[in-house]
């Protein structure tokens, strides 16, 4: 059963209202998927009427796009931590896949995010996003440097954008609404069943960084 708010008057619990909302939506999105959350399921779910809750958010995807820079953020350090010990194109690879793939909910929102989520929020939200992302996706950019020095800059900015378009598409092939995962059921010749995330991902991801090498 959501919990019950009362109207927040003091600071604090403005802020714990403002932490449950984003709780209360990432454990939705977990369960149901971004595409089928909506703002009043959030609002039901965190135990708020819904013009309460836009007092916090303007939009749902506002609260997504909040999500999906946590999510960007911890990433980022994550992966930077794992490439300490990295000495390779497939070490490269294989700390990519293996974080992306622990992280579900972050390839989905990375599928939502230039469909829209920046096109449905405020710009001051847009912005927030890009200023709390970029910061780690430098930073992710020079170590993985350190691991492969021949990288350009175009190099890295190109990878980072793939892994994440990629990362993205598979996880909406592998997680299908489910009217497409009956027809799948129905007809398997016609899906993606046998695309398994990880290795697919970290295959793509060699494949390309041999390219580069290559060039």
């Amino acid at each position: 059963m959501a919990q019950e708010f009362q109207r927040a008057r003091r600071p604090e619990q403005k802020q714990q209202r403002y932490d449950a909302i984003l709780s209360a939506a990432r454990a939705l999105a977990e369960r149901d998927s971004v595409r089928d959350t909506s703002l009043a399921d959030i609002a039901a779910e965190v135990g708020m009427h819904k013009s309460a809750l836009l007092k916090y958010f303007t939009t749902r995807d506002e609260i997504y796009l909040k999500l999906a820079a946590e999510d960007y953020m911890s990433l980022a350090v994550e992966i930077r931590e794992a490439l300490a010990k990295a000495e390779s194109i497939g070490d490269v690879a294989a700390v990519f896949s293996r974080t992306l793939a622990a992280r579900p909910l972050l390839c989905d929102l990375i599928a939502h995010v230039p469909l829209n989520l920046e096109r449905t929020v405020p710009l001051e939200a847009v912005r927030e996003y890009k200023l709390a992302i970029m910061p780690g996706l430098y930073e992710l950019a020079e170590d993985i440097r350190g691991v492969l020095p021949s990288m350009t800059d175009e190099a890295l900015l190109d990878l980072i954008t793939m892994v994440t378009a990629v990362a993205a598409s598979l996880h909406q092939l592998g997680n299908p609404p489910e009217t497409l995962a009956r027809l799948y059921r129905e007809m398997p010749e016609l899906g993606h069943t046998w695309m398994d995330f990880e290795p697919t991902l970290r295959r793509i991801i060699e494949t390309f960084l041999r390219g580069q090498q290559a060039r």
